[in-house]
């Protein structure tokens, strides 16, 4: 039998990981994949929370979707569906071109779009955190 808190423990760990790297890339100027690991980071704590309550089947990007399934235990994810829509853009755009009308992904976001994923990413952590302690 898995050990669903360990699992869980180990996805917020890494969570918090990708939210510090995603500020080492904003301070650097590499806002489009601060943008991304700001969105990782996000995704990656509900799959925390997930798996800290046992789920065997977490998959997906969507942080959106994954927020749907996390309502299943809390109604309360309810509540960062609005943050958890925004930081779904910075999934693909960040580093595709080929979403963009024109030009590279590194040159489509500044330090605004960075601060901002990072500061929805925060809220997003923080509030899995809550949940799991």
């Amino acid at each position: 039998m898995p050990d669903y808190l360990s699992e869980g423990a180990r996805w917020m760990k890494q969570a918090q990981q990708d939210l510090e790297d995603a500020r080492f890339l904003r301070d650097n100027g590499r806002y489009n994949l601060a943008c991304f690991q700001g969105q990782q980071a996000a995704e990656k704590a509900v799959k925390a929370y997930l798996y800290h309550k046992r789920v065997e089947d977490v998959w997906g990007h969507s942080l959106l979707d994954l927020c749907e399934d996390a309502k299943l235990f809390d109604m309360m994810f309810d509540t960062v569906k609005s943050e958890a829509r925004q930081l779904d853009k910075y999934h693909y755009i960040t580093r595709y071109p080929e979403f963009l009308p024109s030009g590279a992904s590194f040159e489509a976001f500044d330090e605004v779009d960075a601060d901002r994923s990072i500061f929805l990413s925060d809220m997003v952590v923080e509030f899995v955190r809550e949940r799991m302690n």
